[in-house]
């Protein structure tokens, strides 16, 4: 009798551990599956619609022929490589002593910088963009001045490849100091002290001990500034000039006015190529994974680090006495640093006192005392219903994106070994692919289940890219929970319910709200999912104001970018807030 219920409970023991080795990972899956069906699969439609031709029904590459073969399509991806490799140039160049200086200032003046810093990163890419067109512009502030000294070239501001690597430099600037600043901090002090006791001079310490710690944190600000770059089409759309051309820019004339869909997924997919490539070879150059083994690491150290220090310490030796805080240099790097920080932030604020101006177009000096454009604004009733999609939008679209990196990030903080970095890989997937190239491939998966021109198409389209910057917050905030008050509550009896919303969540609440906040900015930002999905029908607050931009830059422009700004402000304000005054157990 006893051994009848070994042989019926023996086949249920396998599936029963099983059952317990799955279950760390089921949180995971909703966000991963969310993903494969909304990113990867799309993707892998679009590649597959570029190779395709749906006249004859065979595989042929003559549309990537195309691009290589036509002098103006390689004109174009030239331009593409070599503009993005040049905002990465100054981007890293330029963030890394700010970055330095972040890292070596006290703890209250880098909270204040990096909130000067984070604003306008999450102002509207539009509204930066449209803020050169207003300053620059013939009746401009900057065109009034040349006029007055004297000065010639006061026309021919705008629409030129200098000031397009400059407005890009100016969005893509604060997102190389963020990424690079963690390197920055996480060096301990007591290593440079021991490299000065055993001799190091100025220049070895810097080129031989600090560039080398931190170099693996710069590629990696430099490979993500790079693959953001490369997807840009507002910027030289509406800054650039006849020759500058991008990628993005040629996606959007092919697809948009031409509707030559099989060439430009092939431009989306050389996108992702190029920028597949660039992933490949800085991981290959910097070990970015951390997977190489240490025979390979070796052999490229030289080639990284050792002769570029031995050129670098021979000609650079005045550099650490610029960035060294201890020397005379550390004034000089804060102006350099606050300097930085007020090209980022007074351009914004330069274009407020013209959505005050009484004049119907953008004239310098206006002539302010009126809050028309705003009254404007606020009984138009396609821009109201633009702003409030956009509300309505981003509250879903922030809301399902915490939930599902809320999960996500619950597991894989409790997961450890090569499982947890394959996931945190899964969910950073949608930062390596520019925004175009999403938007294009979800085009063609929401066009067959008739979804164009839908909210749902577009908070879900939004979603996609809410959940990488949603849960890099989240998942800082459950590796910092202490787990073991779970264990505490449930030895007093509370049960998994009880526990969650008396213990877990009204500790986590202001993660959660801070990664709400991020996801709703990241969503009422957003342009090219609704260029896309909105089908010319469902037009959000940014897609408004880009139609308007095109037609006109006018002072509703000037008023309407103000509202969003200070909207943004005060959200950012409550992020950080609530980033600032967290509980930690």
């Amino acid at each position: 009798m006893k051994a009848m219920p070994e042989k019926l409970s023996a086949p249920g023991l396998p599936m029963a551990g099983w059952g317990r080795r799955l279950l760390p990972y089921a949180p995971v899956l909703p966000g991963v599956l969310f993903l494969a069906v909304f990113l990867i699969l799309p993707l892998v439609q679009t590649a597959w619609s570029s190779i395709h031709d749906p006249a004859s029904g065979r595989l042929s590459p003559v549309e990537f022929v195309r691009v290589f073969q036509i002098p103006a399509y390689r004109q174009v991806l030239w331009n593409t490589v070599w503009v993005g490799l040049w905002c990465t140039l100054f981007s890293v160049g330029i963030g890394y002593p700010v970055a330095f200086w972040l890292a070596t200032t006290s703890e209250r003046t880098r909270r204040r910088a990096l909130f000067l810093i984070m604003a306008p990163f999450w102002t509207s890419v539009l509204v930066r963009n449209f803020t050169w067109l207003v300053l620059l512009g013939r009746h401009g502030p900057v065109a009034g001045f040349m006029r007055m000294v004297g000065l010639h070239g006061a026309d021919s501001l705008l629409f030129n490849r200098p000031l397009l690597i400059v407005a890009m430099l100016y969005v893509l600037l604060p997102m190389a100091i963020i990424s690079m600043l963690p390197a920055h901090r996480s060096i301990s002090r007591q290593w440079l002290d021991a490299a000065c006791t055993m001799g190091a001079g100025w220049a070895d310490l810097f080129w031989r001990v600090y560039m080398p710690l931190t170099l693996r944190g710069t590629a990696a600000a430099a490979l993500l500034v790079f693959l953001s770059a490369l997807g840009f089409f507002i910027t030289p759309m509406l800054l650039g000039g006849r020759h500058d051309v991008l990628l993005g820019e040629l996606i959007i004339l092919q697809i948009d006015r031409l509707q030559n869909w099989n060439f430009g997924n092939a431009l989306a997919v050389i996108i992702v190529l190029a920028g597949g490539i660039a992933i490949l070879l800085t991981n290959w150059l910097f070990d970015l994974s951390g997977t190489a083994s240490r025979r390979a690491a070796v052999s490229r150290a030289p080639v990284i680090h050792d002769r570029l220090a031995r050129i670098s310490a021979v000609i650079g030796s005045l550099v650490p006495r610029f960035l060294w805080p201890e020397r005379h240099g550390g004034t000089c790097l804060a102006v350099f640093a606050w300097s930085v920080i007020a090209f980022l932030g007074v351009p914004l604020l330069a274009i407020v006192p013209m959505a005050f101006t009484r004049d119907s177009f953008l004239v310098f000096p206006p002539h302010l005392g009126t809050l028309r454009w705003f009254v404007t604004y606020f009984h138009d009733p396609l821009w109201i219903s633009a702003t409030l999609r956009s509300l309505r939008i981003g509250f879903g679209a922030a809301t399902l994106a915490v939930v599902l990196s809320g999960l996500a990030a619950f597991g894989i903080a409790r997961m450890k070994g090569r499982m947890a970095g394959l996931g945190i890989l899964a969910f950073m997937v949608p930062l390596a692919v520019p925004p175009i190239v999403i938007a294009l491939a979800q085009f063609g998966l929401f066009a067959r289940v008739s979804m164009i021109a839908t909210d749902s198409a577009i908070m879900l389209g939004h979603t996609v890219l809410c959940m990488p910057i949603v849960f890099t917050i989240l998942l800082g905030g459950f590796r910092s929970y202490n787990w073991q008050l779970n264990q505490a509550a449930a030895t007093l009896g509370a049960r998994m319910p009880q526990i969650l919303g008396h213990v877990l969540l009204p500790l986590l609440r202001p993660v959660l709200v801070a990664g709400f906040v991020a996801g709703f900015l990241t969503s009422f930002d957003e342009l090219t999912i609704a260029l896309f999905l909105g089908g010319g029908l469902k037009t959000t607050l940014p897609k408004q104001m880009w139609d308007a931009v095109l037609l006109e830059v006018s002072p509703l422009l000037v008023a309407v970018s103000v509202v969003m700004m200070l909207l943004i402000t005060v959200l950012f304000v409550i992020m950080e807030s609530m980033q600032r005054n967290r509980a930690t157990p």
